[in-house]
């Protein structure tokens, strides 16, 4: 199992923690045997065969991860569910629209450090071993991306600390800037290949899967200016 995450944030917690089997487990679109060199898959411990032109290097046991990365939010202890991507988004875009700040810098450099940068749940688990690699685990991943929260929602600023209606209730917003991030964590981990693509492929252009560039999308419709039709139709990215 992945090792769980817990972040407090006045009087909030973000908490990432592995579901296993027991989660919406997506398939694995990392091509592990891109090479075309292997007859067994990849996967640690499994010595099912597989034909050598498979480039998944997947026996059909393992096409999907058998770890998946579930974000939980609680305040005072008290599980409430985490806002959806659109939710935050939403609610953070009304707001800094009011305070005539603007997000698109958060946005990219929440962007910058997310993409290729986390690795594939089944490598976080150390269900597939890259020789010569050592993964960085989801606490540190999701430590620099607070520290790019911080920029921008200090912790010593109120207006940081300003409720936002969500589905969810009023939340803080610097609490939805983290719960943000740690969804960014999981959807890149649980669905996307660029960190695979990048570091193991060393060809960032061969990634085929969106993973968190999708909810970054949304955002990016959401603030171009296109009219009212497109922003209307603008949460269909999030699905």
């Amino acid at each position: 199992m992945i090792i769980t995450v817990n972040r407090p944030i006045s009087g909030w917690e973000i908490r990432i923690l592995d579901n296993g089997t027991a989660g919406r487990n997506k398939p694995n679109p990392n091509k592990l045997n891109f090479l075309a060199n292997d007859r067994t898959c990849k996967i640690d411990g499994c010595s099912n065969p597989i034909r050598i032109n498979r480039t998944s290097g997947l026996c059909d046991t393992h096409v999907e991860h058998e770890h998946d990365l579930l974000l939980e939010l609680r305040n005072n202890g008290i599980l409430i569910g985490a806002p959806s991507h659109k939710d935050i988004i939403d609610a953070l875009i009304n707001w800094s629209s009011s305070r005539n700040f603007g997000l698109l810098p958060f946005f990219s450099s929440l962007s910058f450090n997310t993409l290729g940068n986390v690795p594939d749940v089944s490598t976080l688990a150390g269900k597939t071993v890259h020789t010569g690699i050592t993964p960085t685990t989801i606490d540190l991943i999701f430590d620099e991306l607070i520290k790019v929260i911080n920029n921008f929602f200090p912790l010593n600023n109120n207006s940081s600390y300003q409720p936002l209606q969500t589905s969810k209730g009023e939340i803080p917003a610097i609490v939805l800037a983290f719960t943000f991030a740690g969804l960014l964590i999981c959807e890149e981990s649980n669905r996307g290949d660029r960190w695979f693509s990048r570091i193991i492929r060393k060809d960032e252009s061969k990634t085929t899967q969106l993973g968190a560039a999708m909810p970054i999308a949304y955002f990016a419709t959401r603030i171009f200016p296109w009219g009212v039709e497109m922003n209307s139709s603008a949460r269909n990215l999030t699905r």
